[in-house]
């Protein structure tokens, strides 16, 4: 067979796979489970979002506790010096 013929029976082969695709998909109980299979597949990212954004928050909050015991510690140094320059 030549190669022109092969294209010929490819693009042919790709238009019967295409019209039996569409029918399949044309489908009530397909269109259900794709429906379905989506609807699951926005649930699981919602709860992936609501869980990345939980690890910011706990992130912040250790950061800002971080920032605080640092300025805490500082003072107290401060505080340190000054009383030694007093001696």
């Amino acid at each position: 067979m030549k190669i022109g013929g092969k294209r010929i029976l490819i693009f042919l082969g790709g238009l019967v796979a295409g019209a039996a695709a569409k029918k399949v998909l044309e489908s009530q109980s397909v269109r259900q489970l794709a429906v379905d299979g989506v609807a699951k597949g926005i649930k699981l990212q919602k709860s992936a979002q609501e869980t990345l954004e939980n690890l910011k928050e706990d992130a912040q909050d250790i950061h800002h506790d971080a920032a605080k015991k640092v300025d805490e510690e500082d003072a107290i140094e401060a505080k340190v010096e000054e009383i030694k320059e007093e001696k």
